[in-house]
C-alpha cells in the first residue's frame, strides 16, 4: 500500500482535545454538517496544520470543512467507500473529492473489530489518533464485534459542495 495514500498519527490529541470534540460530535453525529474557513474552531485549525503537512502544501486554506462523527452504539459505520461530494453524486453522478479527509478517534475501548481497512492496510484505532486521507481512497471500517468506537470526522474541501 502507498503510505501517501494515508498518514497515522498517534496522541493527536490530548485528553481535554477530546472532551471537547466529545461534546461537539452530538451535533453531527451520523449526519453532515458543514463549517466555513471563518468559524474554523481549534480542532478544525489543528487538524487542517497536519492535512497542510500531509498534502505537502503548507499555504492549504480550504473553503470549508464538512463533519460528522459516528458511534458504533449509535450509527451504522461506513462500509467501502470514497469521501465525496454525495449530493453532486447523486443529482448529476459526477464525482468531487474533498483535499484531504481526516478521522479523529475520541473514544476506543475495549474494541472488537471496527478497525480502518485502506487498501491491504489495518489501522488499529486508538484513542487520540489522527489518520489522514488522501482524495478518491477507498477505505472502509470492519464491523465491530463489541466495546467501544467512537470518532469525529472532517473533510476539508477547497471547492464548493453542490449543496453550500
Amino acid at each position: 500500500m502507498d503510505r501517501s495514500m494515508y498518514r497515522v498519527v498517534e496522541n493527536f490529541l490530548d485528553p481535554v482535545e477530546i472532551q471537547a470534540l466529545k461534546e461537539a460530535s452530538t451535533k453531527c453525529l451520523n449526519t453532515a454538517k458543514t463549517t466555513y474557513r471563518d468559524r474554523f474552531t481549534e480542532p478544525h485549525l489543528k487538524s487542517l496544520g497536519a492535512a497542510a503537512d500531509f498534502l505537502g502544501d503548507p499555504e492549504f486554506e480550504p473553503l470549508l470543512v464538512e463533519e460528522w462523527s459516528f458511534h458504533n452504539a449509535y450509527t451504522t459505520l461506513p462500509l467501502l467507500h470514497q469521501d465525496r461530494d454525495e449530493d453532486l453524486f447523486e443529482a448529476t453522478g459526477r464525482l468531487s473529492f474533498p483535499a484531504c479527509s481526516c478521522v479523529l478517534y475520541l473514544n476506543i475501548k475495549d474494541l472488537e473489530g471496527g478497525r480502518l481497512a485502506i487498501g491491504e492496510a489495518i489501522i488499529v484505532p486508538q484513542s487520540g489518533m489522527l489518520v489522514l486521507i488522501a482524495p478518491e481512497v477507498w477505505h472502509e471500517v470492519e464491523e465491530c464485534y463489541s466495546g467501544t468506537r467512537h470518532s469525529m470526522n472532517y473533510n476539508f474541501w477547497d471547492v464548493p459542495l453542490f449543496n453550500s
